[in-house]
C-alpha cells in the first residue's frame, strides 16, 4: 500500500422490512464499537429523513422520491469513505431501498445494473439481515403500523432480490431476549476481529463464529 493510499471503511449494512428493530440496532453497535476506541459513522435511515422534508415513502412514494432516498443513502456511504473512517454502520442497504422502489414503481434494470455495479465498486464487508419477528410494528408517525400484509410483503420482496442478484448476506438468528442484546455482542465481536481491534476487556462472543447465523 502506497503512502498516500488508504484503506477504506469496513462497511456493515442491516436490512430486512421496517419494524424489525435496524435502527436501534445500529447504534447499539456503533456505540459498543466506538467505546474500543473505533472511529465509526452511523447513519440512519434516510427515508425517515426524506419523510420529514415531505417527501412520500411506504405505498405513497414515487419514483422520484425513492430516487431521492437512494442517492441520499450512497452519499452518505460515499461521505463516510472519504473522510476515513475505520467503520461505517449503514441503516439498510442500496438493496432493501430497492425493493420498496420496485414494489409501488415495477423492477427496473437499469437501476438494478447501477446497484449491482456500485456495490461491487463500493462493497459492504457484510450485510446482516434481521428476522421478522412476531410483534407489532412501533406506531412512530413514519412505519404503516397496521400493514402487516405490506411489512411481509416487503420481507419476501427483499430475500427474492438478493437472490435475483446474488447478493451475500447473513440472516441473525431468532431473539432470544426482548432487547435483542445478542445480535449487537455478535455484530460487535465479528467487527473488532474483522478490523483487527484489541478491546478493553473481555469481546462480546469473543471466540465463536456467527452461531446460529443462517449464510445465503
Amino acid at each position: 500500500m502506497s503512502p498516500t493510499s488508504k484503506r477504506r471503511p469496513y462497511k456493515i449494512a442491516l436490512i430486512s422490512t421496517h419494524g424489525t428493530g435496524k435502527t436501534t440496532l445500529c447504534f447499539e453497535v456503533a456505540a459498543e464499537l466506538k467505546k474500543r476506541g473505533l472511529k465509526v459513522k452511523v447513519f440512519s435511515e434516510i427515508a425517515a429523513a426524506a419523510f420529514e422534508q415531505g417527501i412520500p415513502i411506504n405505498e405513497n412514494t414515487t419514483m422520484p422520491a425513492q430516487l431521492y432516498i437512494l442517492m441520499q443513502h450512497i452519499t452518505e456511504e460515499l461521505r463516510a469513505a472519504i473522510r476515513n473512517y475505520q467503520v461505517v454502520v449503514c441503516d439498510r442497504s442500496v438493496f432493501d431501498n430497492l425493493v420498496y422502489m420496485e414494489r409501488r414503481c415495477g423492477s427496473n434494470a437499469f437501476i438494478r445494473d447501477f446497484l449491482r455495479g456500485y456495490a461491487e465498486k463500493f462493497p459492504y464487508d457484510v450485510i446482516y439481515k434481521l428476522p421478522m419477528v412476531d410483534a407489532e410494528i412501533t406506531d412512530d408517525g413514519i412505519r404503516e403500523a397496521q400493514n402487516k400484509e405490506f411489512q411481509t410483503d416487503i420481507y419476501l420482496r427483499l430475500n427474492t432480490l438478493l437472490g435475483d442478484l446474488g447478493i451475500e448476506h447473513r440472516t441473525l438468528p431468532a431473539p432470544v431476549s426482548e432487547l435483542r442484546k445478542e445480535w449487537a455482542d455478535l455484530i460487535v465481536g465479528e467487527t473488532l476481529r474483522a478490523v483487527g481491534a484489541h478491546p478493553a476487556g473481555k469481546t462480546p462472543q469473543e471466540g465463536g463464529k456467527v452461531a446460529g447465523a443462517a449464510a445465503h
